[in-house]
């Protein structure tokens, strides 16, 4: 079974933080290994010494480093040597550890809260967990008793108090005691969000309320998941946005669109792009034929006229559209050419390395490959040379 939830993408983060998020140490990588960073200023805040990381969750960041496991705090300090062949990071104080074939939990000091018993295990969420035991999966709470008995041949963590289950090859809905309240009916189905949930049914997708009310009609080619009260809605290979009452708040006139992200969303029509805000007004003109994500500063990556330049949010012109486009942003680096030498940007619009390459490859795990007096050399972001540098 697969919690989408739980497959961490590392390094998609928001382009803002509040500011408890901004004093937890964000992963990042350099010269191929890995380490944390305060995601505002820049500041290495624990060395990259790691093969793997993930993102802290409650105090907590799973590490690899010489092909053994750790959970670190924030500063780096381990505080659990992991003996399990496979872990999930801490959900209210508990972490589901793998020892051999069967899930257990642990506590954040490492100590064994409910013996590993189980054929599959998952992070807890709203008191309770999702267990596979005998085939089928069920919920237990922090104890370990089981509360809702093995049944179901899928099943996703409790969300507003709700639940997706597969029975019978059909998705429906349980409440905390395990009762079916809104019936296996569906191909696919989505936590509830708000009180309202995106299911689908031949080939089509909705949205339904908490009395399993359809407030979206099922018959859109395609519908996210809720990101920040909104769900993205693709119909007659147009696109907009609906709110957790099914109503089409944004209307599908795009030709695509992005998430929100800190109250703006990348749109695309007639093959330019440009940025809305969530009453549907254009804050950024369609008119660039590229834009990078909004970055922390509030500046905004842009292509026109086959030139790289930056703005604001206001449209106003904070660096010149002067550098050649070669390939988009790796890593916060994009390569640019002027007069046949090749250099980068860093995602400021700043040239950050200069032109003096006569070839330049994308930043990859923290260094880049270049070309400079006809031999191959190695560079991390700073522009030194790290490797065949003699």
């Amino acid at each position: 079974m697969k919690f989408i939830k739980y497959i961490v993408l590392l390094f998609l983060f928001q382009g803002s933080l509040n500011s408890f998020a901004q004093t937890i140490p964000t992963p990042y990588v350099w010269g191929g290994s890995y380490g944390f960073i305060d995601s505002e200023t820049g500041k290495v805040l624990i060395n990259p010494i790691y093969e793997k990381v993930y993102p802290f969750s409650e105090n907590r960041a799973l590490v690899y480093r010489m092909g053994k496991g750790y959970f670190i705090d924030q500063t780096g300090t381990i505080k659990i040597i992991l003996k399990y062949d496979s872990v999930y990071s801490f959900t209210e104080g508990l972490a589901a550890v793998k020892f051999v074939d069967t899930w257990g939990y642990i506590d954040k000091l490492g100590t064994v809260k409910i013996p590993t018993k189980f054929e599959e295990a998952y992070p807890f969420s709203e008191g309770v967990a999702v267990i596979k035991k005998d085939g089928k999966y069920g919920y237990i709470d922090k104890t370990g008793k089981i509360v809702i008995a093995p049944q179901f041949e899928f099943a996703l963590e409790f969300s507003d108090g709700i639940a997706v289950i597969r029975k019978d090859g059909r998705y429906g809905f349980i409440n905390t005691t395990g009762k079916i309240i809104i019936p296996a009916s569906y191909d696919q189905a989505a936590n509830f969000s708000n009180g309202a949930a995106v299911v689908s049914k031949d080939k089509k997708y909705g949205i339904i309320d908490k009395t399993g009310k359809i407030i979206l009609p099922i018959d859109q080619d395609w519908v996210s998941v809720f990101n920040g009260g909104l769900v993205r809605v693709h119909k007659d290979a147009t696109w907009g946005f609906a709110n957790t009452s099914g109503v089409m708040l944004i209307p599908a006139t795009f030709d695509w669109v992005s998430d929100f992200s800190n109250g703006y969303a990348k749109v695309k029509k007639n093959n330019l792009y440009g940025y809305i805000d969530k009453m549907g007004s254009v804050v950024v003109p369609i008119q660039y034929q590229w834009l990078e994500d909004r970055n922390i500063s509030g500046t905004i990556m842009a292509v026109k006229a086959g030139y790289w330049g930056c703005i604001n949010t206001q449209n106003d012109v904070v660096t010149s559209f002067t550098y050649k486009v070669l390939r988009p942003y790796s890593e916060g680096f994009a390569v640019v050419t002027k007069a046949d030498k090749y250099g980068y940007l860093n995602n400021k619009g700043e040239l950050s390395i200069p032109f003096q390459y006569e070839y330049a490859y994308d930043v990859v795990n923290g260094m880049a490959e270049v070309v400079l007096n006809e031999k191959t050399r190695f560079i991390d972001k700073a522009g030194i040379c790290i490797k065949y540098c003699d």
